[in-house]
Protein backbone atom coordinates (compact mmCIF):
# COMPACT_ATOMS: atom_id res chain seq x y z
CA UNK A 1 0.00 0.00 0.00
CA UNK A 2 2.92 2.64 0.86
CA UNK A 3 4.19 1.63 -2.40
CA UNK A 4 0.95 2.03 -4.30
CA UNK A 5 0.40 5.67 -2.19
CA UNK A 6 4.02 6.90 -3.64
CA UNK A 7 3.60 5.98 -6.64
CA UNK A 8 0.36 7.67 -7.15
CA UNK A 9 2.34 10.51 -5.25
CA UNK A 10 4.25 11.08 -8.05
CA UNK A 11 1.97 10.26 -11.18
CA UNK A 12 0.11 13.41 -9.97
CA UNK A 13 3.69 16.13 -9.67
CA UNK A 14 4.49 14.51 -13.12
CA UNK A 15 1.16 15.32 -14.44
CA UNK A 16 0.88 17.93 -12.76
CA UNK A 17 4.64 19.32 -14.08
CA UNK A 18 3.34 18.24 -17.29
CA UNK A 19 0.38 20.22 -18.04
CA UNK A 20 2.35 23.22 -16.24
CA UNK A 21 5.24 23.15 -18.94
CA UNK A 22 3.02 21.85 -21.96
CA UNK A 23 -0.71 23.52 -21.44
CA UNK A 24 -1.22 27.02 -22.86
CA UNK A 25 -0.89 29.93 -20.85
CA UNK A 26 -4.15 30.92 -19.16
CA UNK A 27 -6.72 33.08 -20.83
CA UNK A 28 -7.72 36.29 -19.26
CA UNK A 29 -11.43 36.38 -18.63
CA UNK A 30 -13.44 38.73 -20.85
CA UNK A 31 -13.79 42.14 -19.09
CA UNK A 32 -17.31 43.48 -18.07
CA UNK A 33 -19.50 45.07 -21.18
CA UNK A 34 -17.58 48.74 -21.52
CA UNK A 35 -19.96 52.00 -19.76
CA UNK A 36 -18.56 54.80 -21.77
CA UNK A 37 -18.98 58.16 -19.86
CA UNK A 38 -21.09 60.37 -21.55
CA UNK A 39 -20.45 63.25 -20.45
CA UNK A 40 -17.66 65.39 -18.96
CA UNK A 41 -19.61 65.80 -15.55
CA UNK A 42 -20.33 61.81 -15.57
CA UNK A 43 -16.19 61.15 -16.45
CA UNK A 44 -15.22 63.54 -13.17
CA UNK A 45 -17.86 61.84 -11.06
CA UNK A 46 -16.29 58.66 -11.56
CA UNK A 47 -12.94 59.77 -11.21
CA UNK A 48 -14.07 61.02 -7.68
CA UNK A 49 -15.58 57.87 -6.58
CA UNK A 50 -12.11 55.91 -7.73
CA UNK A 51 -9.80 58.23 -5.59
CA UNK A 52 -12.71 58.21 -2.68
CA UNK A 53 -12.59 54.78 -2.56
CA UNK A 54 -8.13 54.73 -2.66
CA UNK A 55 -8.28 55.20 1.02
CA UNK A 56 -5.84 56.40 3.24
CA UNK A 57 -3.82 53.12 2.61
CA UNK A 58 -2.25 54.76 -0.53
CA UNK A 59 0.91 57.02 -0.61
CA UNK A 60 -0.70 60.88 -1.11
CA UNK A 61 1.45 61.53 -3.74
CA UNK A 62 -0.16 58.36 -5.49
CA UNK A 63 -3.99 59.06 -5.73
CA UNK A 64 -5.86 58.87 -9.24
CA UNK A 65 -5.60 62.26 -10.79
CA UNK A 66 -6.90 64.72 -13.85
CA UNK A 67 -5.34 67.33 -15.12
CA UNK A 68 -6.81 69.66 -17.56
CA UNK A 69 -8.85 72.64 -18.34
CA UNK A 70 -12.02 71.61 -16.57
CA UNK A 71 -13.58 70.94 -19.02
CA UNK A 72 -14.40 68.41 -21.82
CA UNK A 73 -11.43 68.57 -24.58
CA UNK A 74 -10.69 67.82 -28.27
CA UNK A 75 -7.73 65.44 -27.20
CA UNK A 76 -7.73 63.56 -24.17
CA UNK A 77 -4.41 61.22 -22.72
CA UNK A 78 -4.85 58.54 -20.71
CA UNK A 79 -1.34 57.70 -19.18
CA UNK A 80 -1.22 54.06 -17.25
CA UNK A 81 2.17 54.56 -15.03
CA UNK A 82 4.70 51.45 -14.47
CA UNK A 83 5.38 48.50 -12.79
CA UNK A 84 5.81 48.96 -8.71
CA UNK A 85 5.35 52.83 -9.68
CA UNK A 86 2.51 54.74 -9.45
CA UNK A 87 0.66 58.30 -11.12
CA UNK A 88 3.56 60.69 -9.83
CA UNK A 89 5.88 59.10 -12.44
CA UNK A 90 4.18 60.77 -15.35
CA UNK A 91 3.67 64.16 -13.24
CA UNK A 92 5.80 66.16 -15.44
CA UNK A 93 4.94 64.34 -18.65
CA UNK A 94 1.32 64.67 -17.88
CA UNK A 95 1.43 68.83 -16.86
CA UNK A 96 3.02 69.67 -20.52
CA UNK A 97 0.21 67.69 -22.32
CA UNK A 98 -2.18 69.51 -19.96
CA UNK A 99 -0.18 73.11 -21.35
CA UNK A 100 -1.07 71.94 -24.85
CA UNK A 101 -4.92 71.61 -24.29
CA UNK A 102 -5.51 67.99 -23.49
CA UNK A 103 -7.11 66.57 -20.37
CA UNK A 104 -4.80 64.02 -18.45
CA UNK A 105 -6.17 60.93 -16.81
CA UNK A 106 -3.91 59.24 -15.07
CA UNK A 107 -5.49 56.15 -13.08
CA UNK A 108 -3.51 54.71 -9.88
CA UNK A 109 -3.43 50.86 -11.07
CA UNK A 110 -4.83 47.93 -8.85
CA UNK A 111 -2.74 46.56 -5.98
CA UNK A 112 0.48 50.04 -6.44
CA UNK A 113 0.89 53.26 -4.83
CA UNK A 114 0.53 51.88 -1.38
CA UNK A 115 2.06 54.52 1.64
CA UNK A 116 3.61 50.65 2.80
CA UNK A 117 6.52 50.17 0.18
CA UNK A 118 7.02 46.66 1.50
CA UNK A 119 3.17 46.13 1.12
CA UNK A 120 2.47 42.61 0.43
CA UNK A 121 -0.21 43.77 -1.69
CA UNK A 122 0.93 43.21 -5.41
CA UNK A 123 1.68 39.36 -4.55
CA UNK A 124 -2.16 39.05 -5.62
CA UNK A 125 -2.59 41.35 -9.04
CA UNK A 126 -3.57 39.58 -11.44
CA UNK A 127 -4.38 40.03 -15.33
CA UNK A 128 -7.86 40.21 -14.39
CA UNK A 129 -7.52 42.93 -12.47
CA UNK A 130 -5.29 45.02 -14.71
CA UNK A 131 -7.81 44.28 -17.97
CA UNK A 132 -10.78 45.98 -15.59
CA UNK A 133 -8.79 49.24 -14.79
CA UNK A 134 -7.54 49.49 -18.43
CA UNK A 135 -11.48 49.14 -19.44
CA UNK A 136 -12.61 51.75 -17.07
CA UNK A 137 -10.03 54.61 -17.74
CA UNK A 138 -10.80 54.23 -21.50
CA UNK A 139 -14.88 54.51 -20.24
CA UNK A 140 -13.44 57.20 -18.49
CA UNK A 141 -11.79 59.17 -21.39
CA UNK A 142 -14.96 58.91 -23.59
CA UNK A 143 -16.32 61.89 -21.42
CA UNK A 144 -13.16 63.92 -21.21
CA UNK A 145 -12.63 64.58 -24.66
CA UNK A 146 -13.22 63.90 -28.34
CA UNK A 147 -10.07 61.70 -29.40
CA UNK A 148 -8.65 59.44 -27.21
CA UNK A 149 -4.68 58.55 -26.42
CA UNK A 150 -3.73 55.72 -23.93
CA UNK A 151 0.12 55.70 -23.30
CA UNK A 152 1.74 53.31 -20.95
CA UNK A 153 5.04 51.87 -19.70
CA UNK A 154 6.22 48.69 -19.31
CA UNK A 155 3.58 46.46 -17.74
CA UNK A 156 1.02 49.38 -18.70
CA UNK A 157 2.04 49.34 -21.89
CA UNK A 158 1.20 45.68 -21.99
CA UNK A 159 -2.57 46.57 -20.93
CA UNK A 160 -2.23 49.49 -23.61
CA UNK A 161 -2.06 46.77 -26.30
CA UNK A 162 -4.58 44.83 -24.85
CA UNK A 163 -7.05 48.55 -25.22
CA UNK A 164 -5.30 48.73 -28.65
CA UNK A 165 -6.82 45.36 -29.80
CA UNK A 166 -10.22 45.96 -27.88
CA UNK A 167 -11.29 49.25 -27.89
CA UNK A 168 -12.29 51.01 -31.29
CA UNK A 169 -12.40 54.28 -28.81
CA UNK A 170 -9.10 54.24 -28.92
CA UNK A 171 -7.76 57.34 -31.72
CA UNK A 172 -3.68 56.48 -30.86
CA UNK A 173 -2.09 53.94 -28.28
CA UNK A 174 1.17 54.43 -27.28
CA UNK A 175 3.43 51.41 -26.05
CA UNK A 176 6.37 52.44 -24.02
CA UNK A 177 8.89 49.76 -23.56
CA UNK A 178 6.34 46.95 -23.01
CA UNK A 179 6.72 43.78 -21.04
CA UNK A 180 5.26 41.02 -23.27
CA UNK A 181 7.59 38.25 -22.11
CA UNK A 182 10.33 37.27 -20.08
CA UNK A 183 13.64 39.55 -21.14
CA UNK A 184 16.08 37.04 -23.06
CA UNK A 185 14.39 34.05 -24.16
CA UNK A 186 12.87 32.88 -26.98
CA UNK A 187 8.58 32.40 -26.83
CA UNK A 188 8.36 29.02 -26.65
CA UNK A 189 10.10 28.48 -23.50
CA UNK A 190 9.00 31.77 -22.10
CA UNK A 191 5.31 30.48 -22.20
CA UNK A 192 7.04 27.72 -20.06
CA UNK A 193 8.19 29.70 -18.22
CA UNK A 194 5.04 31.96 -17.39
CA UNK A 195 2.93 29.28 -16.78
CA UNK A 196 5.28 27.57 -14.01
CA UNK A 197 5.57 31.17 -12.60
CA UNK A 198 1.54 31.32 -12.33
CA UNK A 199 1.29 27.77 -10.69
CA UNK A 200 4.31 28.43 -8.17
CA UNK A 201 3.69 30.43 -4.49
CA UNK A 202 4.80 34.15 -5.03
CA UNK A 203 8.10 35.26 -4.00
CA UNK A 204 9.58 38.87 -4.64
CA UNK A 205 12.51 39.68 -5.68
CA UNK A 206 14.49 43.12 -5.11
CA UNK A 207 15.08 45.82 -7.86
CA UNK A 208 18.70 46.05 -6.57
CA UNK A 209 20.00 43.03 -4.09
CA UNK A 210 22.08 45.32 -2.78
CA UNK A 211 20.14 48.41 -1.72
CA UNK A 212 17.39 46.36 -1.17
CA UNK A 213 14.48 48.45 0.64
CA UNK A 214 17.38 51.69 0.54
CA UNK A 215 16.44 51.14 -3.22
CA UNK A 216 17.79 54.77 -4.86
CA UNK A 217 15.15 56.71 -6.98
CA UNK A 218 11.75 57.53 -6.78
CA UNK A 219 10.40 57.25 -3.16
CA UNK A 220 7.06 56.45 -3.91
CA UNK A 221 8.27 53.41 -5.79
CA UNK A 222 8.16 49.55 -4.48
CA UNK A 223 11.52 48.39 -3.82
CA UNK A 224 10.63 44.52 -4.76
CA UNK A 225 7.97 42.81 -7.25
CA UNK A 226 5.76 40.00 -6.78
CA UNK A 227 6.86 36.76 -8.82
CA UNK A 228 3.24 35.84 -9.59
CA UNK A 229 2.31 39.56 -10.41
CA UNK A 230 5.09 39.69 -13.30
CA UNK A 231 3.76 36.14 -14.54
CA UNK A 232 0.07 37.88 -14.79
CA UNK A 233 1.84 40.70 -16.69
CA UNK A 234 3.42 37.88 -19.19
CA UNK A 235 0.07 36.54 -19.42
CA UNK A 236 -1.66 39.40 -20.51
CA UNK A 237 1.57 39.73 -23.22
CA UNK A 238 1.26 36.56 -24.53
CA UNK A 239 -2.30 37.02 -25.32
CA UNK A 240 -1.58 40.36 -27.08
CA UNK A 241 0.61 38.49 -29.13
CA UNK A 242 -1.73 35.92 -29.67
CA UNK A 243 -4.53 38.17 -30.60
CA UNK A 244 -1.93 40.11 -33.08
CA UNK A 245 -1.25 37.16 -35.25
CA UNK A 246 -5.53 36.79 -35.99
CA UNK A 247 -7.15 40.50 -35.86
CA UNK A 248 -5.92 43.79 -36.81
CA UNK A 249 -5.72 46.11 -33.65
CA UNK A 250 -9.29 48.63 -32.95
CA UNK A 251 -7.72 51.37 -32.70
CA UNK A 252 -6.39 53.41 -35.20
CA UNK A 253 -3.03 54.15 -35.20
CA UNK A 254 -0.21 52.35 -32.10
CA UNK A 255 2.98 53.63 -31.86
CA UNK A 256 6.00 51.27 -30.24
CA UNK A 257 8.69 52.75 -28.25
CA UNK A 258 11.88 50.99 -27.29
CA UNK A 259 15.04 51.43 -26.65
CA UNK A 260 18.35 48.61 -27.20
CA UNK A 261 19.78 49.57 -23.27
CA UNK A 262 16.45 48.30 -21.97
CA UNK A 263 17.29 45.48 -18.55
CA UNK A 264 13.54 44.57 -18.32
CA UNK A 265 12.02 43.88 -21.77
CA UNK A 266 12.10 41.00 -24.57
CA UNK A 267 12.42 43.26 -27.61
CA UNK A 268 12.29 40.27 -30.00
CA UNK A 269 8.66 40.11 -28.43
CA UNK A 270 8.18 43.79 -29.37
CA UNK A 271 9.18 43.66 -32.64
CA UNK A 272 7.53 40.42 -33.42
CA UNK A 273 3.78 42.48 -32.21
CA UNK A 274 5.11 44.95 -34.35
CA UNK A 275 5.11 42.70 -37.31
CA UNK A 276 2.00 40.79 -36.39
CA UNK A 277 0.09 44.12 -36.10
CA UNK A 278 1.13 45.21 -39.76
CA UNK A 279 0.70 41.91 -41.26
CA UNK A 280 -2.73 42.51 -40.11
CA UNK A 281 -2.70 46.04 -41.65
CA UNK A 282 -2.61 48.32 -38.81
CA UNK A 283 -0.81 51.70 -38.60
CA UNK A 284 2.01 51.04 -36.96
CA UNK A 285 4.73 53.22 -35.47
CA UNK A 286 8.29 52.69 -34.18
CA UNK A 287 11.11 54.60 -32.40
CA UNK A 288 13.72 53.13 -31.40
CA UNK A 289 16.35 55.40 -28.83
CA UNK A 290 19.82 55.03 -30.33
CA UNK A 291 21.65 52.89 -28.55
CA UNK A 292 24.54 55.74 -28.04
CA UNK A 293 22.12 57.38 -25.53
CA UNK A 294 21.93 54.43 -23.28
CA UNK A 295 18.37 55.26 -22.58
CA UNK A 296 17.12 52.52 -19.92
CA UNK A 297 13.92 50.97 -18.99
CA UNK A 298 11.85 53.20 -17.25
CA UNK A 299 12.68 56.66 -19.15
CA UNK A 300 9.86 58.54 -17.54
CA UNK A 301 10.58 59.14 -13.97
CA UNK A 302 12.51 61.78 -13.70
CA UNK A 303 13.65 60.64 -10.33
CA UNK A 304 15.59 57.91 -11.43
CA UNK A 305 19.46 58.35 -10.65
CA UNK A 306 19.69 57.49 -14.26
CA UNK A 307 17.20 59.08 -15.94
CA UNK A 308 17.23 61.35 -19.52
CA UNK A 309 13.99 63.01 -19.71
CA UNK A 310 15.50 65.82 -21.53
CA UNK A 311 15.96 63.57 -24.08
CA UNK A 312 13.38 60.89 -23.88
CA UNK A 313 10.52 63.26 -23.33
CA UNK A 314 10.47 65.77 -26.38
CA UNK A 315 10.57 62.56 -28.45
CA UNK A 316 7.80 60.74 -26.73
CA UNK A 317 5.57 63.88 -26.52
CA UNK A 318 6.13 64.59 -30.31
CA UNK A 319 5.27 61.14 -31.25
CA UNK A 320 2.18 61.32 -29.00
CA UNK A 321 1.17 64.46 -30.73
CA UNK A 322 1.05 63.11 -34.05
CA UNK A 323 -0.15 60.22 -33.47
CA UNK A 324 -2.97 61.97 -31.43
CA UNK A 325 -3.39 65.01 -34.23
CA UNK A 326 -3.92 62.52 -36.89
Amino acid sequence: MKLLGKSLILLVVVLAAGWILLGRVPRVPEPPPARPALTYSVAVARIDSIRAHEGPAINPECHTRLIGPGSRTARVLVILHGFTNCPKQFDPMARDFARQGYNVYVPLLPRHGMADRMTDALSRLTAAELVRAGEDAVDIAAGLGDRITVMGLSSSAVLTGWLAERRPEVACAVLIAPSLAPRSIPEPPARRLTRVLLALPNFFVWWDSKQRADLLGPNQCYPRFASRALAEVYRLGFLVLDTAARKRPKAKAVVLITTPDDEGVNRDAIFELARRWRARGADVRTYDFPESLHVRHDMIDPDQPYQQVAITYPVIESLVVRCSGD
